[in-house]
Parts: C-alpha cells; structure tokens; sequence
C-alpha cells in the first residue's frame, strides 16, 4: 500500500522536528497508509499530529496533555476533527483519557486506528471496505537472558485473535505465570510474571507489526511444537531417520514435540495430534 508524502515545509531539516516525527512514527505510517498527509506541530505549547482531510479539515491527535517527548510515556490518545478556515468544525472523534469514552483502551493503537477508519468511512474518505486483520504479540524478557519476541499468524478480525490470545494466556498461567496487569476487553492486553520473568501478551492490529504476515509463532512453549501439518511431517521423517540411525536420543525429543501439549495453541491449527 502506498504512502502519503511527506509533509513539505521548512521545519523537516530541523533536527528536533525528525526526531518527534520518527518517535512517533508507529502511529504517522498507519496515518499516511490511509492517504493522510500526517505532521507534528505544536498547538500553542501542546505537541500534536495533524492529519489532512480532503475538505480541507483535519484531525488533530493527541493526548490529554499534549504528546509526552517519549512514545512509551502515553497513557491516553484524543482525536478530534477540526478546521482553521472554519472553527465552527470540532468534533470528538476518540478519547481514551480518564474520562474518555474509550478509557479503557489506555494508550492501545489498535482501537485509536480502528475509531478512526470508522470516522473516515462515515465522512465518506474511506470508499474502500478497510479491513482489520489482527495478530497476537508475545514480548518476554528475563533477567538472565535476550528479549524473546514472536507474534502468533493473522486472524481475519480482532474477534478470532483475541481466542488464541486467551488461550495463550491460559497455557502461559498453567506454565506457573501469573497475571500481574491486564487491560481491555476489546483488544486485550496482559502482563505476566514469574519471577525475573515477564511476558506481555497483546492482541492488536496486524499492520501494526512488521513482518506478521510471515510465518506463523503460535508455539510459546519451552519446547517448541509442529505449527503446521507441513512442519509435523517434516518432524515425523526426522524421527524416522533418528530411528534408523539408532539415535535414541534424537527419538525421544522428536516425540516429546509431536506427542506433548496436546493444549498448546499451535496444536489446534492443522498440525496434527499424537
């Protein structure tokens, strides 16, 4: 999908300019995917974005004091439409703050997008259907070790997601991880932790991940089982050859990858059970 330009103005060479528009750049990009000439500017002493309309209005995009100078600072996003040329324009489009009625999506990109595309579809700006494929993201990390990162394959919509979302967390809990913080019922977020250990399990838009159109990670378990019929196969033909190289070894741990979990998420998606 192609981009809207770039905004042209003499303020993009200035240092501090590009270094708010890059942080901000997970939310511009899904912006100018949608044809929006996006921009950050200042309105008085609050920094916002600007998203152009083709009537000439625009939405300004915010929080409820302002955009904080690091993205993981927001806790809140407010959308509304306005237009200098006629200030009698000024509606509410999404408001996540305290007493938004979208508070309970805290700082989540997926309903502000979602709230949007049903704004643009209503003004008439959006004449193609848009769709919302999701995915669910597991971040890990852990004292002693790298950051793990895997998302699970696409999902039609935010519905099915949020089932292998659940799920994962269930698997996750069984695995001795307790729920530490969860937010929103629509696009659900969770923190977990054992210990050092912490696990973030997200459901969100999928064009809000690079790469989850890729391959599939359904598996977040310590051993990682088949994710496809394709990969069970493979797993199978490789016991096969440990069996005939007496590789008893080799066996035991191909088995325990096809026969265990029989719960594991990646299990109820075409691999085959035991």
């Amino acid at each position: 999908m192609s981009l809207a330009p770039m905004p042209d103005h003499n303020r993009t060479g200035d240092p501090a300019w590009k270094a708010l528009f890059d942080l901000y750049e997970p939310l511009i990009t899904p912006l100018r995917r949608r044809g929006l000439l996006a921009d950050i500017d200042n309105r008085g002493a609050t920094t916002v974005i600007y998203a152009d309309l083709p009537d000439g209005s625009h939405l300004t995009i915010g929080t409820e004091n302002g955009l904080p100078s690091s993205f993981d600072a927001v806790t809140d996003w407010t959308v509304t439409r306005d237009s200098v040329g006629n200030p009698t324009i000024h509606t509410l489009v999404y408001d996540s703050g305290p007493a938004g009625a979208d508070h309970g999506n805290g700082a989540l990109l997926a309903p502000l997008l979602v709230a949007i595309d049903a704004y643009l579809t209503a003004l008439g700006n959006l004449t193609v259907p848009i769709t919302h494929p999701a995915v669910v993201t597991i971040t890990t990390v852990h004292e002693h070790g790298p950051a793990g990162y895997a998302t699970s394959a696409v999902f039609p919509d935010r519905a099915e997601a949020a089932q292998q979302h659940h799920a994962i967390v269930a698997a996750a809990a069984d695995s001795g991880l307790t729920v530490a913080h969860q937010i929103a019922d629509d696009w659900p977020h969770h923190v977990l932790v054992d210990g050092d250990r912490v696990q973030i399990v997200q459901t969100t838009l999928a064009e809000l991940v690079p790469g989850a159109h890729q391959r599939a990670a359904h598996c977040f378990c310590h051993l990682a089982h088949p994710q496809s019929a394709a990969e069970e196969n493979q797993l199978h033909t490789e016991v096969q050859e440990a069996l005939h190289l007496g590789d008893a070894h080799g066996v035991y741990l191909g088995m325990l990858r096809l026969l265990t979990a029989p719960n594991c998420p990646a299990r109820t998606h075409g691999a085959r059970r035991g």
